[in-house]
C-alpha cells in the first residue's frame, strides 16, 4: 500500500513512539495458573507502576503451534496427547487468551502487539510437545537434518524457500488479525535463523522481502478496515552485514516501508545503533536496541540479582547512540509478580523497568560496562556476534584491541566514587606476562584481584591453564564517551582473554 493510498484510509502514522517494549514469553505462565483471574495476573500484573508503554506478547507455543483456539495451528501437545489444561479449561470457558489479555493490557494503558516466533527452533532438541504434525508429515519443508551446514539443532528450522512454508506463517499471521484486536505485530526472525539452507540465504532474500511485502498489505487491509494502522516490528541481528548473511534485506525492507520499528540483537552487547538509524533517518521506521535478560552469558557470572549495573550500562549505551527506545527479551518480571515465592531472583527488574526508559533516571547510579563475547558456538544465531572480539588466545608478541562501550561523561556531576577496569585471562603457560592499555594510555598499576570467573564455567582453554584478573582504579578523564579500546600484548607466555569491565561505582 502506498503512502498516498494509508492517507487516503485515514491511516496517518505507523508507530507511535515507545520508549520501553517489554517482550513476553507466557509459556510459563499457563502452568503455573490456577483459574483466568490468576492467569491475567501472570500476564498483566506486572505492568502496574512500571514505565513499559508496550507489550509485544508471545503466547509462549513457538509459532509452529498455538496456545490460543487456532484453525490454522494444532494446540501446543496436540500431536503427542499433552494439551495443557489450563489452556484447553480457558479457551472452553471463553477465555481465549489472546481475547482476554488484549483488553487486560489496554485496561492498563499499554498496547500490545503479537509476537511471532516465526521460525523456532526448540523443536529441534527436545520439545516433543513443540513438534508440529506439518514438519513430521513435511520433513522436505524444513532444512533437514543431515545437512552439511546445519548444525543438529536446528534441522527442524522452517525453510522459506518453500512455497508452502511461506503460506502457513502467512496465514497463521491473518488469522491471528482477524480473530484478536492487537494494536500491531512483531515478526521475530532471531527465532531463529537458518531461513534456508546458509549458503542460499543471501541470493533467497528476496523471498523473504516478498513475504514481508505480503505481510504488510494485509495489515494495511486490516488497519484500513479498523481505521488505524498496524504497525509491524521485526527482530533482527544487530549488524547491516550479520542481517545480510541470514537473507534479511534490511536496505529494501526500509526502501519500501514493509516495517516500522527493527527490534535490534539476541543476547549480544554491541549493536550497530547508528548504522540502522542512518538507514532509517527520515523514515519515520524506529530502533529498538534489544537489552536481552543473559546478555553474552554474563548471567553465568554475575547472576541477575548482582546484575543490575550491566543492564543501566547497556541501555545508557544505546540511548547514547541514539536508539529510539529500549526493548527488553527473556525478561521474567511477569514471573516473579505472578509467583514471587518462586522466582525471587527476578525481582530487581521491577526498579529496571523504571528506570532504562530515561537515561537521566540512571544517571548517579552503579553501572558496569562489559566487552561483548562469543561463548562457543550459536548455531540458533550464527552470525549475530560478528562485532565480538572475545575469547581470544595470544601468544608472545600478539595483542587485541577490544572495545567496549560507555554511554555516559563521567567528568560531570555526579561523578563516581570509583572506576576501575578489570582484566579476566587464563594462563595457558602459568609463566604469562601482559601489558594493557586504555585508549592508548598504559595501565602501569594493574594489581592481582579474584578472578570473577566461577569454578564451573570452564572450557578447553580454561581446563588447560589458570586463570587470573587484575584490576586497576582509572579516572573519569581516561574514558571516552562512546566507543573505549583496551589493547592487551602478551610480552611473555600464551594467554586466553575471558572478559573486560568497566565498573562505575558511586
Amino acid at each position: 500500500m502506498t503512502v498516498q493510498r494509508r492517507l487516503m484510509l485515514g491511516i496517518t502514522q505507523s508507530m507511535k513512539p515507545y520508549r520501553l517494549i517489554y517482550q513476553m514469553d507466557s509459556s510459563g505462565v499457563l502452568p503455573a495458573s490456577t483459574d483466568v483471574n490468576d492467569y491475567l495476573k501472570g500476564i498483566v500484573g506486572f505492568l502496574e507502576n512500571s514505565h513499559i508503554d508496550c507489550l509485544f506478547w508471545h503466547d509462549g507455543a513457538g509459532g509452529n503451534t498455538a496456545n490460543y483456539d487456532s484453525d490454522v495451528l494444532e494446540l501446543t501437545g496436540e500431536r503427542v496427547g499433552e494439551v495443557d489444561p489450563s489452556l484447553r479449561r480457558l479457551i472452553q470457558e471463553g477465555d481465549d487468551p489472546p481475547k482476554i489479555v488484549v483488553p487486560a493490557a489496554k485496561e492498563r494503558g499499554v498496547d500490545i502487539f503479537y509476537s511471532l516466533r516465526i521460525n523456532d527452533c526448540h523443536d529441534s532438541f527436545g520439545h516433543e510437545r513443540l513438534l508440529a504434525t506439518f514438519k513430521v508429515e513435511h520433513p522436505e519443508w524444513t532444512i533437514g537434518a543431515g545437512h552439511p551446514e546445519v548444525h543438529p539443532s536446528v534441522h527442524r528450522n522452517l525453510n522459506f524457500a518453500v512455497p508452502e512454508v511461506r503460506d502457513l506463517k502467512f496465514a497463521v499471521i491473518e488469522e491471528i488479525f482477524q480473530k484478536y484486536d492487537f494494536d500491531g505485530l512483531e515478526i521475530d526472525f532471531l527465532r531463529s535463523p537458518p531461513y534456508f539452507v546458509p549458503s542460499e540465504a543471501p541470493r533467497n532474500a528476496h523471498l523473504l522481502t516478498q513475504f514481508l511485502s505480503r505481510v504488510r498489505e494485509h495489515l494495511n487491509q486490516r488497519g484500513g478496515a479498523r481505521g488505524r494502522s498496524i504497525p509491524l516490528a521485526v527482530r533482527v541481528n544487530p549488524t547491516l552485514e550479520a542481517c545480510r548473511l541470514d537473507g534479511f534485506d534490511i536496505p529494501t525492507w526500509v526502501e519500501e516501508r514493509l516495517v516500522d520499528a527493527l527490534i535490534l540483537g539476541s543476547g549480544n552487547i554491541d549493536c550497530d545503533v547508528e548504522a540502522f538509524k542512518n538507514l532509517t533517518n527520515s523514515t519515520g521506521i524506529f530502533v529498538y536496541p534489544c537489552v536481552y535478560a543473559w546478555p553474552s552469558g554474563y548471567n553465568i557470572i554475575f547472576g541477575f540479582e548482582n546484575s543490575e549495573p550491566m543492564f543501566r550500562a547497556l541501555a545508557s549505551n544505546y540511548w547514547g547512540q541514539g536508539a529510539d527506545g529500549i526493548y527488553t527479551f527473556n525478561w521474567n518480571t511477569h514471573s516473579y509478580v505472578h509467583r514471587p515465592d518462586k522466582n525471587a531472583q527476578f525481582a530487581p527488574q521491577r526498579q529496571l523497568l523504571r528506570e532504562m526508559d530515561a537515561p537521566q533516571a540512571m544517571r548517579g547510579k552503579d553501572k558496569l560496562y562489559v566487552a561483548d563475547r562469543l561463548l562457543g558456538p550459536k548455531p540458533m544465531l550464527p552470525h549475530n556476534w560478528l562485532h565480538a572480539t572475545l575469547p581470544k588466545t595470544l601468544s608472545s608478541g600478539k595483542q587485541v584491541e577490544v572495545p567496549i562501550l560507555v554511554g555516559e561523561d563521567f567528568t560531570k556531576s555526579p561523578t563516581p566514587r570509583l572506576i576501575r577496569l578489570s582484566l579476566t585471562y587464563t594462563d595457558l603457560t602459568e609463566t604469562s606476562e601482559i601489558k594493557v592499555a586504555l585508549n592508548t594510555q598504559p595501565l602501569s598499576k594493574l594489581e592481582p584481584t579474584d578472578p570473577w570467573l566461577p569454578p564451573d564455567n570452564v572450557d578447553s582453554d580454561s581446563q588447560r591453564g589458570q586463570v587470573h584478573a587484575l584490576r586497576q582504579e582509572i579516572s573519569p578523564d581516561l574514558l571516552i564517551q562512546g566507543r573505549n579500546h583496551i589493547e592487551i600484548s602478551v610480552v611473555a607466555g600464551e594467554v586466553t582473554v575471558k572478559g573486560v569491565e568497566i565498573h562505575v561505582l558511586y
